[in-house]
């Protein structure tokens, strides 16, 4: 019988960034407090998903969301640089501007977030280590990777796994997956995909019901 294995793909909470202008965005942000509001909501109902594996982006903003179902489920978190947002991690607003940034270094993440698996690439130099803008292109790319690297580990056993990503990656993310484009994804809205090998079908996409209508944001 074919391994069904069950994927959960979640948008962080509001952050920083999502709450201000383009032109006063930074590189790294956290939660706002409506945010912060977002992710205990998620939290509280995410123990009846039944979860084995906690994944996450490395920025802050989707540290601080998986933090808040942690304390729910004492799950250990681990995380994944390739569920980044498109662009990588960089400041500056224009194309004359923009600059790569580091990204959290090991040792700043240990601080700060000390329950989270960490992996090996990310080192004192930081995830992203000051690269280039990320194109579309190459976001696209390693969609295709996490899609393949999903395939392969979700489907060794029958498992339950939540990534915390971000809006335009789950959107490139899910487009490549059946070839639409979905819309928009609220901040922490659930999406639910069966895995099989060869095959991830979407059951349900950008679910919201665990947010009060005054806490649903963009």
């Amino acid at each position: 019988m074919a391994v069904t294995s069950h994927l959960y793909i979640i948008r962080h909470a509001q952050s920083l960034n999502n709450a201000r202008p383009e032109s006063q965005r930074v590189e790294d942000p956290g939660l706002t407090d409506l945010g912060k509001q977002q992710a205990l909501h998620l939290a509280q109902g995410f123990p009846s998903l039944e979860i084995d594996r906690l994944i996450s982006s490395p920025f802050r903003r989707t540290l601080e969301t998986t933090e808040a179902i942690v304390r729910t489920t004492r799950l250990k978190p681990e995380i994944w640089v390739d569920l980044h947002e498109q662009g990588g991690c960089y400041a500056g607003h224009t194309p004359d501007t923009i600059a790569g940034r580091p990204g959290m270094s090991r040792d700043e993440i240990r601080q700060a977030f000390p329950d989270f698996e960490i992996p090996p690439e990310i080192d004192g130099n930081g995830w992203w280590k000051s690269r280039p803008y990320e194109s579309v292109d190459l976001a696209r790319e390693r969609a295709a990777r996490v899609i393949r690297r999903t395939l392969a580990e979700l489907t060794k056993s029958a498992c339950r796994v939540a990534y915390v990503m971000h809006a335009d990656f789950k959107l490139q993310f899910l487009e490549l997956l059946d070839g639409r484009c979905p819309e928009t994804p609220r901040n922490t809205a659930i999406s639910h995909l069966e895995v099989r090998p060869n095959s991830i079908q979407m059951l349900y996409y950008n679910a919201v019901d665990h947010l009060p209508d005054e806490l649903i944001s963009w």
